[in-house]
């Protein structure tokens, strides 16, 4: 692909919505594009730059033996109840049943289910 064909919004302003540099550059640069609050869109250069960050990692990982797991993001209720964690975040959780009608969340982090997953 040519250079001049590829999809790069840069900004000579600084964004109104960004308060940390970093967040303003990559946002200047054309590397990312908020969709909605704490919710962002990674544009052609910012999907470059994430892919060979998660490269390097993947490299270094491997050099000392660690393996990597994909984890899912939609977690049973159940698993954040016994940590005690599901009072504590409360509504700033997404909550909804599935088919069976059980209770799930939309996990914003990983320890209840590596906890699990490692126990059994």
């Amino acid at each position: 692909m040519r250079w001049t064909q590829c999809l790069i919004p840069t900004l000579k302003e600084n964004p109104q919505e960004a308060e940390i540099k970093s967040h303003r550059l990559m946002i200047r640069a054309g590397l990312i594009r908020k969709l909605a609050s704490g919710t962002y869109s990674y544009l052609p250069l910012g999907l470059r730059a994430l892919k060979k960050a998660e490269a390097i990692l993947r490299e270094e990982m491997d050099r000392t033996g660690a393996l990597e797991l994909l984890l899912p993001a939609i977690h049973p209720a159940e698993l954040w109840k016994e940590s005690g964690r599901l009072e504590i975040l409360g509504e700033d959780m997404i909550h909804f049943k599935d088919r069976h009608g059980r209770q799930n969340v939309l996990g914003p982090t990983h320890e209840e289910v590596i906890t699990d997953l490692v126990r059994r």
